[in-house]
């Protein structure tokens, strides 16, 4: 059946943001990750604290690989693999199991039809607006919008061979955090339209010009923090975008129903609070780019 225009079933609205520098766990997240990576082939890497002592320690892997355990935190940069570091500001102070987590694109094929190119390996293509990676056409054409919800570029004219490279440019779901949900949504596209009437003419004449969405939403569960967090952290750059998954049809009320995913960066935040109600959030967003839509599984 078709999708319909408003939400219908399920939770209606799930909000992510991306976890700071992977950082998953309750305890000092005081990591930074190194951008030299040099591998021959796209890899994520995870990092685990596996003991608190003097230094902590940590465990990492490669790709989900095998376990390097017992690595004495320094504080310096530590190289893990392929060039790729990780430096802890503290060499004590952690949480037992505490994670960190990071993906990296090198040299990564892309399916090509026209003008367009894709990520081929589908668990590569949430990528992150935060740090974008970038996509090369060996023909030389130029890259004009990137859809950040499918790993897709659109280039100015048909491409050849593409590749996309990027330290922390993709998404490992790990690396995500939900941070609430959403209801009673709306989207809101719009195109921008240039008058190109000239002197003569009985008719106004228009030129579609570039198309814009925007969210409006109330907010009904907060998991973590609040909308105004998000509201700071696009303001300042420390987190420019959040990732939305708009659910409008939903029979079995399981997030796995027709949804808009989308990144976006929040901008307005109204707080009310009616005599005899709960206080409710109203927050808007501005859309990066283009909504992707998956179908209900």
């Amino acid at each position: 059946m078709a999708s319909p225009s408003t939400p219908t079933h399920g939770r209606l609205a799930a909000l992510y943001r991306m976890r700071p520098h992977g950082f998953k766990g309750d305890g000092l997240n005081d990591v930074t990750w190194g951008t030299g990576f040099a591998g021959a082939d796209s890899s994520y890497f995870e990092v685990v604290i596996d003991a608190e002592d003097t230094p902590d320690t940590f465990k990492w892997r490669q790709d989900g690989g095998g376990w390097t355990e017992d690595v004495a935190i320094t504080g310096a940069a530590q190289t893990l693999a392929d060039s790729q570091t990780i430096t802890f500001a503290a060499t004590t102070g952690h949480t037992l199991s505490d994670q960190w987590v990071i993906g990296n694109l090198k040299d990564e094929p892309t399916s090509e039809s026209g003008a367009e190119a894709q990520i081929t390996d589908t668990l590569m293509r949430l990528l992150n607006p935060n740090t974008p990676p970038t996509f090369t056409d060996d023909g030389g054409e130029s890259v004009l919008t990137i859809d950040y919800t499918q790993g897709k570029a659109t280039f100015s004219g048909n491409v050849g061979n593409v590749d996309v490279d990027g330290n922390d440019g993709y998404i490992v779901e790990a690396a995500l955090e939900q941070v609430g949900y959403c209801f009673g949504w709306n989207l809101d596209f719009n195109v921008d339209m240039a008058d190109a009437s000239r002197l003569g003419q009985k008719w106004k004449e228009a030129i579609p010009g570039q198309a814009g969405a925007t969210i409006k939403a109330d907010s009904y569960l907060i998991m973590v923090d609040t909308f105004f967090d998000g509201l700071v952290a696009s303001a300042d750059g420390s987190l420019k975008y959040l990732l939305l998954e708009l659910f409008n049809y939903d029979p079995d009320q399981d997030q796995t129903g027709d949804h808009f995913i989308c990144w976006a960066g929040v901008t307005g935040l109204n707080v009310s609070a009616p005599i005899g109600d709960v206080v409710k959030e109203s927050v808007s967003f501005s859309l990066l780019g283009m909504p992707s839509h998956k179908a209900n599984a």
